[in-house]
Order: C-alpha cells, then structure tokens, then sequence
C-alpha cells in the first residue's frame, strides 16, 4: 500500500471523527452524505457533464447509460420511501415553462465549455485544481446574480402543465397522479414510465457510440478493485442510487448543490463590508443564510463533504498529488472559457431551478416530468456548447 493511501485512510478517520466532535447529529450526517456523494464519483468515474461530453467528443455512451440507470434505480427507492407520505417531503416537482428550457440550454451550453457540472467542479478540485476554482467562482457569481430572478420572473416560477400533487409543490407535473388505477398510488405507473423513458434514451445515446470491445484485466487486488480502479456500471449507479436514497429518507429532501454557490458569493461580498441585509434584499434570500455560518447550513456542509469525499478517494487511490498538481496548469484562454462557462451554467440554475442534480437527477428520481423537459435541453445545450468549443476554443477544454 501506497504512503498517500495510508495518508487518505488518516484523512477519512480524521475526518470522521472532526465531524462526530464538532457538528450536531443533523449536520454529521449531511457531511458524512457529502463525503460518500465525493468518493463514489470520483470511484465510479462518471459525471452528468461527461455523459453529454464524452458521448459528442468520444462517441462513449458508457457514462450516459449510467446515469439513465441511475435514474431508474433510484426512482423505484423514491417510490418506497415516499408512497403515501408525499407531503412530509420536499418534493422538486419544478414547474414546466421557458426558464427550464432556457436554464438547460444555458446549462448545458456551459457544462460544455467547462467539462463540469455543479457537483462536478467540487469533485474536480482535487483533480483539476484551477479548471474548477475559475468555474466555481463565476458559477457562484451567476447563482447570486440570478436569484432574484428565480424568486420574481414569472417564466420561471408559473407552470404550462401542472398536476394535483405537483401543484402542491413547485406547480409542475407529478407522474403518479395520473396512474392512481394501478393500486400502488400512481407509484407502478410512474416506474414504468421512468423505465420507457430511460430506456428511450438508452436507444438514442447508443446510436452515437462508436462500440469497442472492453478490455479484460486479470489478477487485480481486491484492494484495486475497490479504491483504485473505476467501478463497474452497475456498482456505480447502485451506490449513488443509495446515497440519495438515504439522504432522501434522512432529510425528506433530495439532492441539490447550486444554490449553496450563491451563498457562497455574498459571504464573499461580505469580506469587503456588504451586509447580510442588503444581500438578502438583492437575492429575496433569508438573511441568515448570509449571517449565519457556513458550517451550520447542511448544503454547504454536504458540498464541503463532496470536495474532501473527491480527496480522500484519490488519496487512497495513491493519485492525488500526481493529478492535483496536473490540474494547476491553466491557460489565459482556459481561464476565460471557463469562467464563460460556470458564468453560463450559474444563470441557467437560476431559470430552471437547479444543477444537474437539481433540476434533472432529483425531479427524475422524484417522478417530475420537468426532470426529463429539462434532460432534453441540456443535451442540446451541450451539444451547441461542445460544437462552439471544438469551432473556436479547441483543446483548452479538457473531457471530464
């Protein structure tokens, strides 16, 4: 075993045991959910801005299929969790109008020029350190700039479509409501659509893949197969499929990531001597979101997890300091596309309610139709992004 794998099992210990020492019970859990959401992506080796990246640059629909696995696993586990319950649940149920659509053009369009999603530029700082700190901080600049358009733009808050239940949440359609004949509350219905769904587009991204016969390697540790080589697809997809799961059960609430970037901005701002008050008037946010600390606010803690989870993996895995310090090479030009990108990607949140995670992973898992709205238009925003990237930017993007 490797010093900086026996380092990273420190780091893990260590850290497990700051988090029982310093945090409530509440905070301990969203961080130690953070910390498996970090390791589990970067052992698995997906991401949702790789499954559109690297289906149009390397015509590779493994990551892409993945995350429509995904899908399908953890909406059956929704479906356990939730049946009966729903309104002890803070459902993302988003509405359906222009700002989804515009929010996954724009969203999809920077993922593109940034090679990351929200989640992804946590998990990248242990990997690709200046890529993702110029994304970070003009992703969070974009969210804090667009909350108040998510709070007052009647084209992102009011609904074309809206269901019983969805109208009880964001206004946007809940997929059980219109299966409740099938004697599981709509839930059986709504798995079988979810299933169609993904495996629609299954058969779609598999059109665009070059098919190549997967390498078989033999006499690998047990050790390597668990925190060295990337996982299989189905062990990927079942472990992020559980850790929301559980973080679903435990806070009655699925997963999001973005918002937290727009906190993050006005503390900043906070530094030069604006007030908690006049960032709460700015952005409609409570203004305790600016006053009080970021350790006390469980999404900031959880996003905290997701960065040090991406480290303590690559520590383990012995690769950590071969690839942070890779990853502190960047160009003016990747400097400039980048932060073009994450600027993108923070404004479109805003217009369709989320990340990745928040306006698709999450509504899909959840039974929203918005999620799968969306899924389409950040595809085609990746599309456009990668075509604008390989037309006038070339290689200073890098695939993630």
């Amino acid at each position: 075993m490797k010093i900086e794998s026996i380092i990273g099992f420190i780091t893990l210990l260590s850290l497990i045991a700051l988090s029982l020492i310093s945090f409530d019970t509440s905070l301990a859990i969203r961080f130690f959910i953070g910390l498996a959401f970090g390791f589990v992506l970067v052992r698995a080796s997906i991401g949702f801005a790789g499954s559109v990246n690297k289906l149009y640059r390397m015509r590779s629909a493994s990551v892409a299929k993945t995350i429509i696995l995904i899908f399908i696993i953890t909406s059956i586990f929704t479906a356990f969790i939730i049946s009966g319950n729903e309104e002890a649940y803070r459902l993302s149920i988003y509405p359906i109008n222009l700002g989804l659509v515009l929010g996954g053009v724009l969203f999809g369009f920077g993922m593109a020029m940034s090679s990351c999603c929200a989640t992804g530029s946590l998990t990248d700082i242990a990997s690709g350190f200046s890529r993702a700190v110029v994304t970070i901080i003009f992703f969070a600049l974009g969210v804090f700039l667009g909350f108040k358009i998510q709070a007052e733009a009647s084209f992102v808050r009011e609904s074309l479509l809206s269901s019983p239940m969805g109208a009880k949440f964001q206004g946007g359609v809940f997929l059980p409501d219109y299966f409740h004949f099938d004697g599981v509350g709509g839930y059986g219905g709504a798995i079988v659509i979810t299933i169609l769904f993904g495996l629609t587009a299954t058969f779609i991204v598999s059109k665009f893949e070059d098919k190549t016969s997967p390498t078989k390697e033999e006499n690998i540790s047990l050790f390597d197969k668990v925190f060295v080589k990337p996982w299989t697809l189905h062990v990927s997809a079942l472990a992020i499929s559980t850790i929301f799961a559980y973080l679903l059960y435990y806070s009655h609430k699925g997963w999001s990531a973005s918002s937290a970037f727009g906190i993050w901005f006005g503390k900043f701002l906070m530094l030069f001597g604006v007030e908690a008050s006049t960032l709460s008037e700015f952005t409609t946010k409570k203004v305790s979101l600016f006053s009080e600390a970021l350790l006390t606010q469980s999404g900031s803690l959880q996003n905290i997890g997701i960065v040090l989870g991406a480290v303590v993996a690559l520590l383990i895995a012995g690769s950590f300091s071969q690839k942070f310090i890779a990853g502190l090479t960047i160009t003016p030009k990747g400097a400039l596309t980048f932060a073009v990108g994450g600027f993108l990607m923070g404004i479109g949140t805003r217009l369709s309610n989320g990340c990745n995670v928040g306006a698709l992973y999450t509504p899909i898992a959840e039974f929203s139709l918005s999620g799968w709205i969306y899924l389409v238009f950040v595809v085609i925003g990746g599309v456009m992004g990668n075509k604008f990237v390989q037309r006038y930017i070339s290689k200073s993007c890098s695939v993630v």
